[in-house]
Formats: C-alpha cells, sequence, structure tokens
C-alpha cells in the first residue's frame, strides 16, 4: 500500500452505495463535484428555507381568513373567480 491509499479521501462521491474518491476522477468531474457541492450546502439549501417560510406563511394567512368566515360572507350563488384556500387539516 502507498502512503497515498492510505489516506482518507477528503472529497466523496457516493451512488447505487459505493463511495468514489473524487481526487480520483477527471478534471471535469472533479470541478461537476465541487459545483454540486456548493450548490447543495448553498443556494438549494437557502431555497429550502424559503420554501419553509413561504409554507408557513400560506398556512399562516389560511388560518386567519378561516378563522374570521362568516354567515354574513356566504355566497349563494358560484363566484366566476375564486381562490381556494387548504382547510386546516391539510397543513
Amino acid at each position: 500500500m502507498t502512503e497515498e491509499s492510505n489516506e482518507t479521501a477528503r472529497a466523496v462521491y457516493r451512488n447505487a452505495e459505493i463511495d468514489y474518491d473524487v481526487s480520483k476522477l477527471n478534471a471535469e468531474a472533479q470541478q461537476a463535484f465541487m459545483l454540486l457541492a456548493q450548490l447543495q450546502q448553498g443556494e438549494l439549501r437557502e431555497a429550502e428555507i424559503k420554501l419553509n417560510i413561504l409554507r408557513a406563511a400560506q398556512a399562516q394567512f389560511n388560518s386567519i381568513i378561516q378563522g374570521n368566515l362568516s354567515d354574513e360572507a356566504k355566497m349563494t350563488e358560484p363566484a366566476p373567480v375564486t381562490l381556494e384556500g387548504e382547510s386546516q387539516e391539510d397543513s
């Protein structure tokens, strides 16, 4: 065994439960790995957080509206344009 093979790989790509040492891939694959890692840790994470915030806001807005529904606001004929809210059970 060489000294290099004794070292633990710094970057590992897992595919189908098999680990690959990224440093042994070609330059294009190494660059793709670094971009993928940056994407997963940065922009995708931020988008996930924003999506969670938007879902919470949506649930809160629906809760406010549903808490203020009254018989007086009920319509006897269907409206031409509607925006359906999620029920409390869906949130």
